[in-house]
């Protein structure tokens, strides 16, 4: 396994959408009820930035097209999007977060 650092725990507010990029990677952290959540950062229906999106009760609503996402595992939960989108495993090390690539 191989862990990439994101960023440190104090750049990720809570209740927040953050974009990241890491080798190449537009990784979102999602900081919902004090838990953390990386996916990938763009939509897979039209590649929307999901860091402009919404979070509501563990759900990811794209800002473009509507498409809703369950941010603990990726499943789309409505169209247009088909593909659920990838969730990074992290770990937290001295306050920095990590994620697996």
């Amino acid at each position: 396994m191989t862990y990439v650092k994101i960023c440190s725990l104090d750049a990720i507010s809570p209740e927040s959408l953050n974009q990241f990029t890491v080798n190449e990677r537009e990784i979102l952290v999602i900081n919902s009820n004090g838990k953390l959540f990386c996916l990938d950062a763009r939509c897979t229906h039209a590649g929307a930035p999901l860091a402009e999106g919404t979070v509501n009760n563990d759900v990811l609503t794209c800002p473009w097209h509507g498409s809703k996402f369950r941010i603990t595992d990726g499943t789309v939960l409505k169209g247009p999007a088909e593909k659920e989108l990838h969730v990074y495993p992290y770990i937290v090390k001295d306050n920095l977060l990590f994620i697996e690539l």
